[in-house]
């Protein structure tokens, strides 16, 4: 019994939900009574901008204008209005602005037909308007040029190397320089490229709506032929007597020049300017130009080399040398007066510090001589590189005698 009840009340509140739904119907499509309702986030667009540049006024990018509507008209047409069915501007045209902030009307130039919207004669919104100004920015260049092998590509040449940005003083401060960016590769002839603009600012970070006049830049990447040359340093002068120039080293020692083909090809080397040998008093490195081909270049744009110059100071020693008889006849005996002399040298620190046996001698010639006292200059000899300042003494005594036989 309970059971039937249940189902009995279902039923009824289903006819009951039928038949009010069906009220519905017919009072919304028949009877379609007059509704208002408000329709949220409306755009607004602002049209006529460019009339107040000649005022050097601009309006701020990026501002999202919005309004709210009150429609009004049949419940069949408010309800399914929908933004983008409205169109509605703020004309600079036709009111006086400010910098700052400009509360203006709007004007709704397209809306549905049977829907009214009150009070649209109280809308408003704030535009934000900036100092329009203008101002020359150099192009900054980042082109990536690769070339095939033994080719090199020169200074880059870009025009116009400065363009005008303008737009909002807001934006435009802050752009740095306005930046092309490219590439070529495999490159053996001159490059040539259109390149698009973009503004950015000390960061290298692209700063948006402002404009920039023109919009690209040619660039110009001349590619030429280049060869490695040894370099070679002529000298003048004398160098310094208490001195020896060991080593005279370009550092580097080769240098890469571009040029066209027929103007290096015959290169071999080039020499810097003469090194004046007379300036030299001990190791040093001086910085000479080189005397370049006239339509070759250095690849690394220097004109100059470094030259590492070495060298050894002479000093001078003395050395007690033993005294080497020699041509002595048979049957005789030679007795010197000192059986070492002494010997002044000059040389190399090197040379000195290290003397060996037989790096020098003295020798006495007594060929032909007989018994008796004479007095001779010893001849001596020393290593290459060493020289002969002074010998002590200048003359040995020699007494040669007849060699005494025992008696038998």
């Amino acid at each position: 019994m309970d059971k039937n009840k249940i189902q009995k009340n279902f039923l009824i509140k289903i006819l009951c939900f039928i038949t009010a739904f069906g009220v519905w119907l017919y009072i919304y499509n028949v009877e379609n009574p007059t509704r208002s309702y408000k329709l949220t986030g409306v755009p607004v667009e602002i049209v006529n901008t460019d009339t107040i540049e000649s005022s050097k006024l601009t309006v701020l990018p990026n501002q999202d204008l919005t309004v709210t509507l009150t429609l009004e008209g049949p419940a069949s047409e408010v309800y399914r209005a929908k933004a983008e069915q409205f169109k509605i501007v703020v004309d600079l045209s036709t009111y006086a602005v400010k910098k700052g902030s400009n509360l203006i009307p709007v004007e709704i130039t397209q809306y549905p037909t049977n829907i009214n919207i009150k009070k649209n004669e109280s809308l408003r919104v704030n535009v934000e308007i900036d100092e329009y100004i203008e101002k020359s920015v150099p192009v900054k260049l980042e082109v990536d040029v690769t070339t095939k092998d033994s080719y090199y590509p020169f200074e880059q040449v870009v025009k116009p190397d400065n363009v005008l940005v303008s737009g909002a003083a807001t934006y435009v401060n802050s752009v740095q320089w306005v930046l092309a960016k490219g590439s070529a590769t495999n490159a053996d002839a001159d490059v040539s490229l259109n390149l698009p603009l973009k503004a950015v600012d000390e960061t290298m970070k692209e700063v948006k709506d402002v404009k920039i006049n023109p919009t690209t830049v040619d660039v110009l990447i001349p590619v030429r032929k280049s060869k490695n040359v040894t370099i070679k340093v002529p000298t003048k002068g004398e160098n310094n007597k208490n001195i020896i120039i060991k080593t005279i080293e370009p550092a580097p020692s080769s240098i890469d020049l571009v040029g066209e083909t027929q103007d290096i090809g015959n290169i071999e080397y080039i020499e810097t300017e003469a090194l004046d040998l007379s300036t030299i008093t001990g190791n040093n490195t001086v910085t000479l130009k080189l005397a370049l081909p006239k339509d070759a270049k250095p690849v690394n744009g220097k004109d100059t080399v470094s030259v590492k110059v070495t060298v050894e100071t002479i000093n001078q020693n003395s050395v007690s040398v033993p005294v080497t008889i020699t041509g002595l006849s048979a049957g005789l005996n030679a007795e010197p007066g000192s059986k070492n002399i002494s010997v002044a040298l000059k040389g190399t620190d090197s040379l000195l510090s290290n003397i060996k046996d037989g790096d020098i001698t003295a020798t006495i010639d007594l060929t032909n001589l007989a018994e008796g006292e004479h007095s001779i200059a010893p001849k001596v000899k020393v290593k290459e590189g060493m020289t002969i300042e002074s010998i002590s003494p200048e003359k040995l005594k020699i007494t040669i005698t007849k060699v005494v036989k025992p008696e038998e």
